[in-house]
């Protein structure tokens, strides 16, 4: 079905804007390259909902690592030299350190407090996105540093830009855990039956806080890369990914495997969320009724597996 949709897609707004929608610099570039930042997020989003968890925190816990990462660039150096900026490369450090502790959060409060995943992570989003914003008290961080940090992420490398190789390595390195190590494989156990799990020995807590922690670390990444990619660190623009990242894991549940979270389906569903965005923007629609019929797909894309579902219920 997903691919299917997808030619379906192309076909539709290629007939209607064939001089500018078929175009390697629309598909490319605006299509692909800006959806890699949320593929990074979907794709560990994925290993979450695989221990049937999912993580609301990840727009909030973004923000926070990419401010705490800009904040050091722009400072000086330990020695004290106003000329010389922070270390590039103790700022990335601390911000993947801030998004696995924050991951480690979120897996303590669901996996052994026993706290609700929606409650525990929604609550750490609020708390992760408040101390952004106390950090920085509420402005964006402008300025960031070109040599090291702005043009690693910026650019193309034979012809396709670079952000897309980012969400490749990850989405790769997301497909080989859960698909061909033991540890993926107890993330599968523990997301079809818990109890079962536990019972062959798995420790189901301790799955569940590395799947959160995964989650954390790879939302970090995301926001890290798209600060450098804008040279700027803002609060807000990690915001959509909470709902994008689990809507594009349902879209590829509903056309892959059964309802069962994977990783080629995420991935199709942030292309196919994105790809009907960005033809929606060719036409003459209001940005109101572009959002509600990009959510009036999402549903018709998520119902008729679950109504099959039911009726094999029966």
């Amino acid at each position: 079905m997903g691919p299917a949709v997808l030619v379906a897609l192309l076909v539709l707004f290629g007939s209607l804007y064939p001089d500018t929608f078929l175009t390697k610099t629309n598909l490319v570039n605006n299509v692909l390259g800006q959806v890699t930042f949320l593929a990074i997020v979907a794709s560990v989003q994925t290993v979450v909902m695989v221990v049937g968890e999912f993580d609301l925190s990840v727009s909030g816990l973004a923000a926070f690592a990419t401010v705490m990462c800009a904040t050091i660039i722009n400072t000086t150096s330990l020695n004290g030299d106003p000329e010389q900026p922070g270390s590039v490369l103790l700022a990335v450090l601390l911000g993947l350190f801030i998004g696995v502790i924050g991951g480690l959060v979120n897996g303590v409060l669901v996996s052994y407090v026993g706290v609700l995943a929606f409650i525990a992570t929604l609550g750490m989003s609020v708390v992760f996105k408040s101390l952004a914003l106390r950090w920085v008290d509420g402005k964006p961080v402008y300025g960031l540093v070109e040599d090291g940090f702005v043009q690693v992420v910026r650019g193309e490398l034979l012809g396709v830009p670079r952000t897309i190789y980012f969400a490749g390595f990850v989405a790769v390195v997301v497909w080989f855990l859960l698909d061909h190590t033991a540890l993926g494989r107890k993330m599968y156990a523990v997301g079809g039956n818990p109890e079962a799990a536990r019972y062959s020995g798995i420790d189901v807590k301790r799955v569940r806080l590395i799947a959160f922690a995964i989650a954390g670390v790879g939302a970090a990444a995301a926001g890290i890369m798209q600060s450098a990619y804008n040279a700027t660190a803002n609060t807000t623009a990690p915001e959509p990914w909470m709902l994008l990242s689990i809507a594009s894991v349902f879209l590829g549940m509903a056309m892959f495997r059964n309802g069962r979270p994977n990783l080629l389906g995420t991935l199709l569903g942030v292309v196919l969320l994105r790809l009907l965005e960005n033809g929606l923007n060719y036409t003459s629609l209001n940005n109101y009724i572009q959002d509600a019929l990009l959510g009036v797909a999402i549903v018709v894309a998520v119902v008729p597996p679950a109504v099959s579902r039911l009726r094999a219920a029966r």
